[in-house]
């Protein structure tokens, strides 16, 4: 029988709530017997804003906002079978 395989990508914009959740997730595949491959972590998706304070007169006059998403994927491989007990 083929092993299935599960991937797992998750995006956060608090790269400490990433971590806590792929531990919680990495945790739960392991007691269920499965084996994990990860985490690997994926680009940094920077997005930047600038914004003119003033419409009219002062152009110099701007305004600039940053938003990072960090995401990461780890890979999880079916569950062993397991054995039955009588």
């Amino acid at each position: 029988m083929a092993r299935q395989r599960i991937r797992i990508r998750l995006k956060a914009y608090d790269h400490r709530l990433l971590d806590q959740s792929a531990a919680q997730i990495v945790e739960t595949a392991q007691r269920t017997g499965a084996d994990v491959v990860g985490p690997v972590p994926l680009p940094t998706r920077i997005e930047k804003f600038t914004v003119l304070r003033s419409p009219f007169i002062d152009k110099d006059s701007r305004s600039s906002s940053r938003s990072a998403l960090t995401s990461g994927s780890w890979t999880s491989w079916s569950p062993r079978p397991r054995r039955s007990t009588p």
